[in-house]
């Protein structure tokens, strides 16, 4: 999934969170802590494998449910310290959404239908008791986005994320009003 599809997920999937309790609410904080967490498994299992060639796939440590967990653990229990939960939840939220996005369509629907070896598209959410599977691609930045091109699914991406600002401007553009009015602070405090 490339980051606009992980992005309005993971949005999606925190609305529905925020709405399930009263008390949670969408802040330019926690929206942040979500866009990052959508985002992170990206961020470390690429460049450590395509740029440095550190890790065996851009799927692989970030990607791991055994990571995401241990991570998710640990972000919480500092983020009680400060009293911000919201923040490490949001983030855990972001990153498991990433993580399960990442799972084939392909492979999802063939090990519905009983085709059992589609399981091997999977091993990432296991590394590194199972080395992840040989992805296309699996090599640069270049490569991916050089083979990018508007197919079904990446227009079905695109949809989505057009659905998650709609979702977000419905519910009154949360952390939108923060932002600009940081913004105008800062701007202030430059021209004087």
């Amino acid at each position: 999934m490339w980051p606009w599809g992980h992005l309005a997920v993971a949005y999606l999937v925190y609305v529905v969170y925020t709405r399930l309790d009263p008390t949670r609410r969408q802040t330019a904080a926690t929206l942040t802590a979500l866009a990052l967490g959508s985002q992170f498994p990206d961020l470390i299992d690429k460049p450590l494998a395509w740029t440095f060639g550190v890790l065996p796939s851009g799927r692989s440590l970030a990607h791991s449910l055994f990571t995401l967990v241990l991570l998710a653990v640990v972000l919480h229990r500092v983020a009680a310290l400060y009293r911000r939960t919201d923040l490490s939840e949001a983030f855990t939220i972001g990153a498991f959404a990433h993580t399960l996005t990442d799972m084939s369509p392909t492979a999802v629907a063939g090990l519905l239908g009983g085709d059992a070896t589609q399981v091997q598209w999977l091993r990432f959410l296991v590394w590194p008791l199972r080395p992840p599977p040989p992805y296309a691609n699996d090599t640069s930045f270049v490569e991916q986005f050089a083979s990018l091109s508007f197919e079904p699914y990446v227009l079905f991406q695109v949809g989505l994320f057009g659905l998650a600002v709609a979702v977000w401007i419905a519910q009154g553009a949360p952390g939108l009003r923060s932002v600009t009015r940081r913004s105008k602070a800062v701007v202030a405090t430059l021209s004087d």
